[in-house]
């Protein structure tokens, strides 16, 4: 504890000063009461290594600290805020503890001087918020989700000690310059928390800007880390178990060299907050060093910068093995997660897909039930024509328009059928689809057996000059929400195969072994078809609403399974060959829900094993938005705690492994191009969640797979702020298309 006397204007005062306050007027230094003011360090706490507590050792207490207003901040909600540092002479001297901490102050640009304070006699009932100015402030010792904070509405100014400074001046100025080691990492942010960090010129962006409600987020590392120095498009981040990580081996280091950066801060700077970060790319370079304070939100770190990227662009990451066209002889087999393709309608079957609707509800599956506000229906139908027509150039341009499309997160409605007079060059816009947005159920006259959202993204690849495709699902393959997988196939191409009742998947009683009882959509004869089962009883008995044992309720999938069956054409329209496709988007993850996604590998393994039963040399692709990482990566590490004495690894997809008599192409695409061999970026570095399993016969006429980096790595849209897309097509969905060519002789 340090008195006022020693740390503010006592010293001053004993030799007959006075000082002159913020707003000019004159006072007496020793007109007040000596106060005990603690270093910001004592409230944010030291933190030794190996530490795990983070919470401040004054929670909750009344404290006074001095320092100086080093900058403002505003949310994408309009609330604001100040950081708080020590001058860089005035600090406790501990390098393990923070000398910043941030004032949260809701809507207002005011805190109330203290009752009979100082600054109440020079200032009155309120002092404006203003950088530059030092003060000493009474609070209350706060956290909001871990992030150390005082907040406005306990926070009274008991004194403007000086104003007009130049905060980075007076301040210890830091470089951005995190550990390797991920543990190591955030023990130095945690010791940064509310200081003013500066990320340096040269800095290179690792993962495209995401956008939040609250605004948007760049992460990058420092030009001089050892990824960054890494040739090509190896220069980023991969996981640990990437044969390109920086360093040897799995489960490693966890990258901690990488950095988030946040626009709390431009927000404040530029005074408005329609704003969001600027649309930084994968491998941009950032030419302008920019300082902003930490703050904690959402388990990261991120620095607040006070002035918007200046950026260079770096390598173009659609360049990266982009997807060669299929040759004579040849088809391209796509999987692709449309990120929430909800139309524009208000489907008269679901109760959440349209602003108004009062929620989804599931009695037999509570865990999947829906409630407003519904943030994935787009804002208006040129939102949602906008995001076909990206996505039909995505299909046309960089898939080069393969003959069968595996979608995931397509809505699951059909109450629409083809305008009659439609044509590519009719331009109806909204006309494109005649729809009965009336009735329900059986009573409804608009659906013609597939799903809206992908028959209308079919005609808008024609009329982006696309060929023609057909769109086909199992409605029955829908979550409670209502979104499901389908299926685009191009008929000239291929079509679906006729099926049989004693099919021993598609038919009445499917082979599937799997240890409790079916579903009753298993019993429908039909191509597609959607598969489903209860879950294990043991796995029921663990399941809870959140962390590695939540479920998304009791069956198997919250989204089945959807098995389909094509025939493949030749260069002469005639059947060339057969292919049974697994569509599948499993729970997310990867690291909660764990035992229901290793049930669903197990099922979907099951299903595989039923057709090669039946027909050894079948060709079967599994595949889709599996939501965990290939072997040998994984959420955790050899010997990690999962819960009680489960250890890690998971290993979620040792059924596809082991049981299906499939093997994974993300073997194939490591081996040979490992600089574009993951589908997902996600807090800075790469990943897999989209993968294909294929079986013996299949893989021998792989010719190659890929993934099309032509989303991940590309800024996500800004509409709620006004910006439209910066990459045109690029960045239309969260996830990177998957596409296999196979040789079809």
């Amino acid at each position: 504890m340090r008195s006022l006397r020693r740390r503010a204007r006592l010293a001053a005062a004993a030799a007959g000063a006075v000082i002159v306050g913020a707003s000019g007027f004159l006072f007496a230094s020793s007109a007040h009461a000596d106060v005990d003011i603690v270093h910001i360090g004592a409230v944010q706490g030291s933190i030794a290594d190996g530490d795990t507590d983070f919470t401040s050792p004054l929670a909750g207490q009344t404290v006074y600290v001095q320092g100086v207003v080093t900058q403002l901040t505003m949310e994408a909600n309009g609330n604001k805020g100040f950081f708080l540092q020590e001058k860089a002479d005035a600090t406790d001297g501990d390098p393990l503890s923070s000398d910043g901490i941030f004032v949260f102050n809701n809507k207002f640009s005011t805190v109330r001087t203290l009752n009979g304070s100082p600054a109440q006699a020079e200032l009155g009932a309120n002092w404006t918020v203003k950088v530059g100015d030092e003060i000493v402030v009474r609070a209350v010792v706060g956290s909001y989700f871990g992030n150390i904070q005082f907040s406005g509405g306990s926070t009274f100014v008991y004194d403007v000690v000086a104003s007009g400074l130049d905060p980075l001046a007076e301040i210890a100025a830091v470089e951005v310059d995190p550990p390797d080691n991920a543990k190591a990492s955030t023990e130095y942010f945690r010791r940064h928390l509310g200081m003013q960090l500066t990320v340096p010129a040269d800095s290179v962006v690792t993962a495209g800007r995401d956008v939040y409600s609250s605004g948007g987020e760049v992460w990058a590392m420092r030009g001089d880390s050892e990824a960054a120095q890494q040739d090509g498009y190896a220069a980023r981040a991969f996981r640990d178990a990437h044969p390109l990580d920086t360093v040897e081996g799995n489960f490693d280091d966890g990258n901690g060299y990488l950095f988030v950066m946040g626009d709390m801060g431009i927000r404040a700077t530029e005074g408005t907050n329609e704003t969001v970060i600027a649309p930084a790319k994968t491998y941009d370079v950032i030419t302008e060093a920019n300082t902003g304070g930490v703050y904690l939100s959402f388990a990261k770190y991120g620095i607040q910068v006070a002035n918007d990227l200046a950026l260079e662009g770096g390598l173009e990451p659609a360049e990266n093995e982009p997807v060669e066209p299929a040759g004579r002889n040849e088809a391209g087999i796509a999987s692709y997660n449309i990120e929430n393709l909800y139309d524009f309608r208000d489907n008269p079957n679901s109760g959440c897909d349209f602003a108004g609707n009062t929620g989804c509800t599931d009695a037999e599956d509570p865990e999947g039930n829906v409630k407003p506000p519904f943030n994935y229906v787009p804002a208006s139908y040129e939102e949602y024509e906008a995001q076909l027509l990206r996505q039909a150039g995505q299909i046309v341009e960089d898939l080069h328009s393969p003959a069968i499309l595996m979608t995931q997160e397509g809505e699951a409605q059909d109450v629409c059928s083809v305008n009659p007079e439609w044509t590519e060059d009719a331009d109806l816009g909204p006309d494109r689809l005649v729809c009965d947005l009336a009735n329900t159920g059986e009573a409804n006259t608009g659906g013609d057996g597939a799903p809206d959202s992908i028959q209308e993204l079919a005609l808008v690849i024609a009329e982006y000059g696309g060929p023609d495709y057909t769109a086909t699902g199992d409605l029955d393959s829908a979550d409670t929400r209502g979104i499901m997988t389908g299926f685009l196939y191009q008929p000239k191409l291929a079509g679906l195969s006729k099926v049989k009742s004693w099919d021993p998947v598609f038919g009445a009683a499917p082979k599937v072994e799997y240890p409790t009882e079916a579903d009753a959509i298993n019993a429908d004869v039909q191509n597609p078809k959607a598969l489903n089962a209860a879950l294990p009883q043991e796995v029921i008995d663990q399941c809870k609403s959140s962390g590695v044992f939540a479920c998304n309720g009791f069956d198997v999938f919250s989204r089945p399974a959807q098995v389909a069956k094509f025939f493949l054409k030749d260069k002469h329209g005639f059947k060339a060959s057969e292919i049974y496709l697994i569509n599948n988007h499993f729970s997310s993850g990867p690291n909660t829900r764990v035992l229901h996604r290793t049930e669903q590998a197990n099922y979907v393994a099951a299903i595989s094993a039923a057709i090669l039963d039946h027909d050894r040399r079948a060709k079967v692709l599994a595949g889709g938005d599996l939501n965990v990482f290939p072997r040998p990566d994984d959420p955790f590490a050899e010997g990690q705690v999962i819960s009680g004495d489960w250890v890690g690894p998971s290993d979620q997809l040792a059924g596809l492994y082991e049981h299906s008599g499939l093997s994974s192409l993300h073997d194939l695409m490591v081996e040979e191009h490992p600089e574009a061999a993951y589908s997902y970026t996600f807090m800075g570095q790469t990943q897999t969640l989209d993968q294909m399993f294929v079986s013996p016969a299949l893989l021998r006429e792989v010719e190659a797979a890929v993934s099309a980096h032509i989303n991940a790595d590309y800024p996500a849209d800004a509409y709620d702020f006004g910006e439209e897309p910066a990459y045109g097509r690029y960045g239309v969905s969260d996830h990177d298309p998957s596409i296999v060519t196979i040789d079809i002789r």
